[in-house]
């Protein structure tokens, strides 16, 4: 398992794709090679520039992607009461956890069978649209009439005690780490060490995992998000945003800030944007009861130009000739189905179009982003802590909270079973010291 991610012609080939994508030539290069022989080919691609008339404009540097944001970026307040704003964090903090929770089993099928197999799995059992977390002891013809895994057969929410562990709730738990023992003023270097300290390595994935890999062999931030990483852009950074909005109730230029000191150590150019776009969100909707003004504030962060921009913008001029989220999840599909399953920019739309089409509404949010398929819970926890700091912890139904009784198992040392309402509780000290 420790080579997982790491096997020297599946970097080749992932590299290929990634290189292509950044607009390069990746002509004259064998995706059969194997070993050294493969790394050092992932090198080579990685010198050589973009092709002439390459149309996006996409750098990896804070100040420079600052000064190629857009002229018109989110203006508003940057506080509530604090009484207010305790609800958003834990409203944040469950949304978050109960969307990851739904998407949970369905995130290896979503991979495979996506949006649109998970709709008919659901229209068979009557529960369509999504809107609570499915048992999967059901008929075992039925489920593999549908592809279901069998790891994943007799799944049942009641049998765990408390949200399981899973990278999408490491993640905003790690930040807080950061934040404890390091302060506003942490580096990239500090992620990295935190990381070490409390993470052990096989609890990352793509990205993450080599730039782990990158740090013992002496490679630090932020050359450790670039070096035969081609998986630069995957979501992993994208699902690490989420904590660097909440200590930044409405100032979404911070919170992209500190997105990107966090993302840069694993991730480049849409990778980065993507951690960047939501936490800037999330700064937002803390202080917003508006979806328009929460993804205008993630856009406003990020370049103008950039691959993830134009493809948000496009899902926001569609939404709003289209009422019904269904063509919107067809359109996203058929048109963004050469992006990796777990990559940045195809995900962060379905999370785009879960908040426009759910309008505020929990349950609805959630489901449609897990219904989207692809990385499924990635896509619940994101558009479920953006719809639960908007509407707050009282207004999140009890069907999604009662299995959680509060409770959060994760794979950080130190914080391996917490309550939420703790860390609900820490991060308000934290905005508020």
């Amino acid at each position: 398992m420790f080579v997982y991610y790491l096997d020297e012609q599946g970097l080749l080939r992932y590299e290929m794709i990634q290189s292509q994508q950044e607009g390069k030539d990746i002509s004259g290069i064998d995706e059969n090679l194997q070993g050294e022989a493969a790394l050092l080919a992932i090198d080579e691609i990685q010198k050589r520039p973009t092709v002439p008339g390459y149309k996006y404009d996409e750098p990896n540097d804070l100040e420079e992607i600052r000064k190629r944001r857009p002229k018109e970026r989110w203006q508003g307040k940057k506080a509530i009461d604090k009484k207010g704003l305790a609800d958003r964090i834990y409203g944040a903090w469950l949304g978050r956890a109960a969307g990851c929770w739904l998407g949970k089993p369905w995130e290896g099928y979503g991979f495979v069978h996506g949006w649109k197999g998970i709709r008919p799995f659901l229209e068979e059992l009557n529960e369509y649209p999504l809107n609570r977390y499915i048992d999967l002891d059901l008929d075992d013809k039925f489920l593999d009439k549908h592809g279901i895994f069998p790891e994943l057969k007799g799944y049942r929410y009641d049998q765990f005690d408390g949200m399981p562990e899973d990278d999408d709730m490491n993640y905003p738990v790690i930040g807080l780490v950061v934040l404890e023992r390091h302060g506003r003023n942490f580096t990239s270097i500090d992620v990295a060490n935190v990381w070490m300290d409390y993470l052990p390595v096989l609890r990352t994935c793509t990205a993450e995992r080599v730039a782990y890999r990158n740090w013992l062999n002496g490679i630090g931030p932020n050359e450790s998000g670039y070096y035969r990483n081609p998986y630069r852009e995957f979501i992993g950074a994208q699902i690490r945003a989420d904590f660097w909005g909440y200590i930044n109730p409405g100032d979404p230029e911070t919170a992209a800030e500190y997105a990107y000191r966090d993302a840069a150590t694993t991730h480049t150019k849409n990778g980065i944007y993507g951690e960047m776009f939501i936490a800037a969100a999330l700064a937002v909707a803390l202080v917003s009861d508006s979806v328009d003004e929460v993804i205008a504030a993630g856009l406003g962060e990020i370049p103008e130009n950039c691959r993830l921009a134009e493809a948000i913008r496009d899902i926001v001029k569609c939404a709003c000739s289209e009422n019904d989220f269904e063509n919107i999840l067809d359109y996203i599909i058929t048109t963004y189905n050469y992006y990796d399953p777990v990559h940045t920019i195809n995900n962060a739309l379905i999370v785009v179009a879960a908040l426009i089409y759910g309008k505020k509404d929990y349950s609805k949010t959630v489901g449609i982003a897990v219904m989207g398929g692809w990385d499924a819970d990635c896509n619940g926890a994101t558009a479920g802590s953006i719809a639960g700091a908007m509407v707050g912890a009282k207004a999140i139904p009890e069907h999604w909270l009662k299995p959680m009784n509060d409770i959060l198992n994760t794979g950080v040392q130190g914080y391996n079973r917490v309550k939420l309402s703790d860390l609900a509780k820490k991060t308000l000290d934290l905005v508020c010291e």
